[in-house]
């Protein structure tokens, strides 16, 4: 004999069932597909060939070992001021006077050691008397991390040109 607590059990899983049906009913009915316009189609067209000529592209500029850990680290510290692609327009990038430095600036890039921007990451813009509101990363990466990510920026400044 059931007791009325494993009613309620038995009762409170069948309606979780039932929404749970009903929810997805709902969802196959919201999944309609509508039919495109030629414009749409052709626009459709046109992106998809705009991201295989991307996808082509990246594939041509591949990664060595390195610069894939440097871009990893790059994208988690580096990114949200200089940009997901080195150009000094990242997220935080309007805040900031002077602006962050564009690292697709081949001229300037290359008259940069790389020790010269090892330094400035690990120091920060401070200590090697640039824009004191470039944080040092001295404290957060290694020697080699910060190597990864100069090898990474590099690559940035390469495909620049």
């Amino acid at each position: 004999m059931r007791t009325p607590a494993s009613c309620h059990n038995v009762e409170y899983h069948l309606m979780t069932h039932v929404l749970a049906i009903v929810a997805f009913v709902m969802l196959l009915m919201s999944c309609k597909e509508k039919e495109a316009t030629p414009q749409q189609a052709d626009e459709t067209v046109d992106t998809l060939q705009t991201s295989v000529k991307v996808d082509e592209a990246a594939e041509s500029r591949l990664l060595s070992y390195e610069q894939r850990q440097g871009r990893h680290l790059y994208l988690k510290y580096c990114s949200v001021c200089h940009g997901e692609e080195g150009k000094g327009d990242g997220f935080n990038a309007f805040n900031l006077d002077p602006k962050p430095r564009d690292f697709t600036d081949v001229a300037y890039m290359n008259a940069l050691s790389d020790v010269r921007v090892a330094e400035t990451m690990s120091q920060g813009g401070r200590g090697v008397n640039r824009s004191p509101l470039m944080p040092s990363w001295g404290g957060r990466m290694s020697k080699k991390e910060i190597a990864y990510v100069v090898d990474y920026i590099r690559s940035i400044s390469v495909k620049a040109e």
